[in-house]
């Protein structure tokens, strides 16, 4: 049994040469041994066959270590840890934005501080229509007066209705 395709099954493009490796998602780790120091650095991209096609990896760490492989399930001596971060998925995951909002102090009786917040104000009939009727906006009068004239409303506001348009 080859235990060098079983360990290392992936295959890594570092530089234009090709390598056989490891890629562990989870930790954003990809190890390569070697016999020969590959040519790679922080910043660079090198790339995973993956069927038919090939993801893009850039190198945000690397670890070249001497008899780092033991010999294990590879005839190559040493061993290349690199950190990566796959730059071809970026384009494809949400972004979650976070931001730090330091407040001092606030006072008012309706404040929303913060992204995707709702916020769900509750006053009664008689609170709108005493508001209009200080404000003095006709539009908002007449609009508010053909509510409440409406048969739906006025049987479920009740007798208060009758009170209610007395006021505007």
């Amino acid at each position: 049994m080859d235990f060098d395709k079983l360990t290392y099954p992936e295959t890594i493009y570092v530089d234009g040469t090709e390598h056989k490796g490891q890629r562990d998602m989870s930790k954003g780790e990809v190890l390569i041994p070697y016999s020969n120091e590959p040519d790679v650095g922080i910043g660079d991209i090198i790339s995973q066959k993956s069927g038919k096609r090939e993801i893009n990896l850039k190198v945000i760490d690397a670890s070249f270590l001497e008899g780092g492989s033991l010999g294990i399930a590879t005839k190559h001596p040493h061993m290349l840890t690199l950190k990566v971060e796959n730059t071809t998925a970026q384009a494809h995951v949400s972004k979650n934005q976070s931001s730090t909002i330091n407040i001092g102090s606030i006072s008012g009786e309706q404040v929303q501080v913060g992204n995707h917040n709702s916020q769900i104000t509750n006053i009664s009939i008689q609170q709108l229509v005493e508001h209009v009727a200080k404000n003095g906006d006709a539009e908002a009068k007449s609009t508010l007066r053909n509510l409440l004239q409406n048969s739906s409303v006025a049987s479920l506001v009740g007798a208060g209705a009758s009170a209610l348009l007395a006021l505007l």
